[in-house]
């Protein structure tokens, strides 16, 4: 009877010892991808949309009603699309976009159409879905309706 206490004890001894046997990493689930859109007040309001794609080579952000300088004038409001990497850190919280030399999509109504006069340099852009914030800085260089253009674009502010 002793010998089948015994062995009784350290079966459940060792169930015990499996079950307390998990996986004890603490990895964030991260999500492959989502939207994100810039807080603003007004539709003719500059603001920015992020569809992060970790899927992809590159995620896309849209900024609406940018405005840049072409020369001594400013451009129209443009809508622009940017396809750039994305990375996401080890918290799953802070998404960073970043490249150069990045030709841009002017959308028109819904079609986003090539725009291979000009090009993004530089760009920059930090988004931490934890505070709901966002940075983006970006050159624009090259040419649109025959006129120079060199501008500088930056924002930062708070997500929706």
């Amino acid at each position: 009877m002793k010998k089948i206490i015994s062995m009784f004890f350290i079966a459940a001894t060792l169930c015990l010892m499996v079950t307390a046997c998990g996986n004890d990493k603490d990895e964030p689930e991260i999500p492959q991808t989502q939207k994100l859109e810039s807080e603003h007040s007004a539709t003719n309001d500059t603001y920015l949309v992020y569809d992060i794609d970790l899927n992809k080579d590159s995620s896309s952000i849209y900024v609406y009603n940018a405005v840049f300088q072409m020369g001594d004038k400013t451009s129209p409001a443009l809508n622009i699309r940017v396809d750039a990497p994305c990375t996401v850190d080890k918290t799953g919280k802070v998404f960073t976009y970043a490249g150069t030399n990045i030709p841009p999509y002017l959308i028109m109504g819904t079609t986003p159409t090539p725009f291979p006069t000009l090009r993004v340099n530089n760009l920059r852009s930090v988004i931490d879905t934890e505070k709901r914030t966002y940075s983006i800085s970006f050159d624009c260089q090259g040419t649109a309706m025959g006129k120079p253009i060199d501008g500088h674009y930056e924002k930062e502010g708070k997500l929706k």
